[in-house]
């Protein structure tokens, strides 16, 4: 299929919407002219991005300049660009998924799963469906999911039956803290609970809902998230998430490099010596690190056992192919 430029422009505009809507602080001029617009010379990307802000400014996203002394400016959106729990009405949510549907088919779309997360703040046809559906079933799901909501509505402490990774599958109670999404999965933050009902010093952790088997309001046992607790604070990477932690260091093509920092949503750091860019990032899931670093074309330098997983996947790709 060709790609012509207006398909290319849309693709830009899409990801530009979720670039303002990921960040945490002002993007300055430099950085989109790099990732969004890397063959235009300064003048050609001020025009372009111009041309780009009132498109998107036409989707109902206000970019605002921030302006630094004696420095380049930044961009953000404007407060309250992005609303939480709006519903479009029938005919705009049909229109909508006329609209995205192809980059959400597109396997050369690298944000098709964020893409839907952001559509389903919008409208519920794109709740249900996504890049890491649970494969419990629906019934399992809501129902623990239910009673970990219900939790924490309350704020009441919760028993669960969870499985972790490896599937060893152990009993605990929590105080549940907030929920967040993540690329088409859903996370609980929460404490964990001694004996006596208080939360454990460094019991704080995060659990994938879709791995709680079993859940249980306990409506005798009053918790509450502590008093500076932010979702955001607890959002990673899939592959960050987990008991285990290691230092992980990856080698970046200079052709991806616009593409990973866009996915690490600014985890970790960049490090360039010698003509060559470095990720390093705290990773818990060695195979789910293997399988991301396959997907964004990138190749583990540290630790060794990431670097025998990745190779043992690529491996695996190799033999299914021939």
């Amino acid at each position: 299929m060709r790609v012509t430029k207006d398909d290319e422009r849309a693709r830009r505009i899409c990801s530009l919407a979720l670039e303002f809507m990921n960040a945490k602080s002002p993007v300055p001029s430099g950085e989109l002219a790099r990732d969004f617009y890397p063959t235009l010379s300064p003048d050609s990307f001020r025009r372009a991005f111009s041309r780009d802000r009132i498109a998107l400014a036409a989707c109902g996203i206000t970019i605002e300049e921030v302006r630094a002394s004696g420095g380049e400016s930044s961009w953000r959106a404007a407060e309250g660009t992005f609303l939480g729990g709006a519903e479009l009405e029938p005919v705009e949510a049909a229109a909508l998924d006329v609209a995205c549907q192809p980059l959400l088919d597109d396997p050369a779309f690298p944000f098709s799963g964020d893409l839907r997360l952001a559509l389903a703040k919008l409208t519920r046809a794109f709740a249900e469906v996504g890049a890491g559906a649970s494969t419990q079933s629906a019934t399992e799901e809501s129902r623990a999911f239910g009673e970990l909501r219900r939790s924490l509505v309350d704020g009441c402490a919760a028993q669960i039956c969870y499985q972790d990774a490896a599937g060893r599958v152990s009993e605990r109670t929590i105080a549940p803290y907030g929920i967040f999404e993540l690329h088409g999965r859903c996370y609980l933050v929460a404490g964990r609970l001694d004996e006596r009902g208080n939360v454990m010093d460094g019991g704080e952790r995060t659990y994938r809902t879709d791995r709680v088997l079993e859940a249980k309001e306990l409506t005798d046992v009053p918790v509450c998230a502590p008093a500076d607790f932010s979702p955001r604070d607890w959002r990673r990477l899939p592959f960050q998430i987990g008991a285990r932690e290691a230092e992980a260091r990856f080698l970046v093509p200079a052709d991806r490099a616009a593409d990973l920092r866009r996915a690490a949503s600014g985890q970790g750091a960049f490090d360039e010596k010698d003509g060559a860019l470095v990720w390093s990032i705290t990773i818990a899931d060695l195979d789910a690190a293997a399988r991301w670093a396959v997907a964004l074309g990138v190749r583990p330098l540290t630790p060794a056992a990431l670097v025998h997983a990745w190779k043992k996947l690529l491996e695996g790709v190799l033999c299914n192919a021939s």
